[in-house]
């Protein structure tokens, strides 16, 4: 069940859902990363590399491609935020500086929306003019458990895909 406290608390300033984003504590790209390691050495590699049929070595150090998938596994390794959008997590964006000047929660809520501010965002997700008129429809409250909800079930925004083994915001 989505705790509505917690996930307004993952509503960034453009919109998205910190939630459901892969990067948000490694949410599903530290899982992936996980997965694939379990992968390289349950095949046996590197050792597996000097012996394959075509005879073919990499042409990259297999170490430290393994170091930097080691990396990514780590929820804490400093690839991923930690804190939402509002609390400082993320990336500097113009939406950020417009909404809290505006006295805003979010974009969606301006009179101007959209705006030159808002279409970089658009440029890259345009799938934001959906999400738009899906907040107008179910209202603010709803919208955001339409995205827990979503979240809840391995939903990942940047590839727009499910993954099974999204790890759980508690």
């Amino acid at each position: 069940m989505v705790n509505m406290q917690e996930a307004k608390k993952l509503i960034g300033y453009c919109g998205m859902y910190c939630g459901s984003c892969g990067m948000f504590r490694g949410r599903i790209y530290a899982k992936i990363a996980q997965e694939l390691l379990e992968v390289i050495k349950a095949a046996g590699y590197p050792e597996e590399l000097t012996i394959n049929p075509k005879g073919i070595t990499p042409d990259f150090d297999f170490n430290e491609f393994v170091k930097g998938v080691e990396y990514f596994c780590k929820e804490d390794s400093g690839a991923y935020c930690q804190d939402p959008c509002k609390q400082g997590g993320g990336v500097f964006c113009k939406n950020r500086t417009c909404v809290k000047e505006r006295g805003l929660g979010i974009c969606y809520e301006c009179k101007d929306f959209p705006c030159d501010h808002f279409s970089w965002t658009l440029e890259e997700s345009p799938e934001k003019r959906k999400d738009f008129k899906r907040f107008k429809k179910l209202g603010f409250e709803g919208w955001i458990r339409f995205l827990a909800d979503r979240a809840e079930k391995g939903y990942g925004n940047a590839t727009r895909k499910y993954y099974t083994r999204a790890k759980k915001e508690k």
